[in-house]
């Protein structure tokens, strides 16, 4: 699975559920980590023991979220240039099986959302009534991005699907007393955007706290087209004895427009009984996915 071509676009519009529906699975949650690094100061400066990128890479696999069952409430503030939004997502998922999602608006659902391995399902009743049943393909056209229900289930738990598995590729560092991992070094990327040149891949990042080896921030770079996601995550919370989630987290989103989403987790819990209700109501359009469109 390639760690290029990631980022989202977001729209409240007519077809905005399909848009917010992506954007929630921007949602990350973070492990417990039983690693500890000592941080040194010299002179105020943190100094950071140098770690590589295999050791990187297995402190996050070590610290990845484990569940079996996740349930949760989420309040979701958006900007998309000077408009603004607000709702609430309630979210359940069954590892590695199904991830549903209800969002509503002044306590009036507007959309559903169930997602198999290979299926995608969306009942849409704010404004027009809509429903979609399909496969990945039309959410990835979307966002002109290619993904699956593994990715989507990592970025909700905070588990970096793609890293895992190009360590000779990961280059690591620190930036402002945290680990770092990069498809590419900094300075080099620094340079290329002062020299004006064109980098014919992707980049991203992942930033961890050094007492933890939690993830503190992602950054996705397109570079032709321009474009970048950055996510920040804070106020991490145990949810259980030994698992943590961020219960803040914040979106931004740049390219041909300006998107903001401030996500706060306001309820959560492992290992509840879930059900997945989701049926098509009678008098709704089917949204039909034309693939050579």
């Amino acid at each position: 699975m390639s760690n290029t071509g990631f980022i989202t676009r977001f729209s409240f519009s007519k077809t905005s559920i399909l848009f917010l529906m992506v954007y929630c699975f921007f949602l990350i949650g973070l492990s417990s980590c039983k690693n500890k690094q000592k941080i040194v100061l010299n002179n105020g400066k943190c100094i950071l023991d140098y770690k590589n990128a295999k050791t990187l890479t297995t402190n996050l696999k070590a610290n990845e979220f484990r569940f079996n069952r996740l349930t949760a409430k989420l309040s979701v503030e958006s900007l998309i240039d000077s408009s603004s939004n607000s709702f609430t997502i309630n979210l359940k998922m069954k590892k590695d099986s199904v991830i549903w999602m209800s969002i509503s608006k002044f306590g009036i659902e507007g959309a559903r959302v169930l997602i198999t391995r290979d299926t995608v399902k969306l009942t849409i009743s704010f404004g027009d009534k809509k429903y979609f049943i399909g496969d990945f393909s039309y959410i990835s056209k979307l966002l002109n991005a290619d993904l699956d229900f593994e990715i989507l289930q990592s970025l909700f738990v905070g588990n970096s699907v793609a890293f895992y598995d190009e360590d000779s590729k990961l280059k690591p560092g620190s930036s402002n007393c945290q680990y770092t991992l990069g498809t590419i070094r900094k300075r080099k990327l620094r340079r290329v955007m002062e020299k004006g040149k064109e980098l014919k891949e992707s980049a991203q990042s992942i930033y961890m706290l050094p007492e933890s080896f939690k993830i503190s921030r992602i950054l996705f770079y397109e570079f032709n087209p321009e474009r970048s996601l950055d996510v920040q995550y804070s106020e991490h919370t145990k949810v259980d004895s030994t698992q943590f989630l961020p219960l803040k987290m914040n979106l931004v989103f740049r390219a041909k427009k300006n998107i903001s989403i401030a996500i706060n987790y306001t309820k959560t819990s492992l290992d509840q009984e879930q059900t997945f209700l989701f049926k098509i109501p009678e008098g709704y359009e089917q949204i039909i996915y034309d693939e050579k469109k």
